[in-house]
């Protein structure tokens, strides 16, 4: 069965440094300013796309 979720297969396939500038953009448009500075919230955002791109069971990219 083929994957048909375009954004999880993009994130599956993109480097770690194209996440991690990814989550810089998601913080600084979306949180506040306190939180968009904050590390830990940027591997958040990593840790979220890496959950999100993993396939369920079953699939293949």
């Amino acid at each position: 069965m083929a994957y048909s979720n375009r954004i999880a297969e993009m994130l599956a396939n993109a480097s770690e440094t194209d996440k991690i500038e990814f989550a810089h953009f998601l913080a600084n448009n979306l949180d506040s300013a306190e939180q968009s500075r904050d590390g830990a919230r940027i591997r958040e955002y990593v840790a979220a796309f890496d959950r999100f791109a993993a396939p369920k069971q079953g699939e293949e990219f």
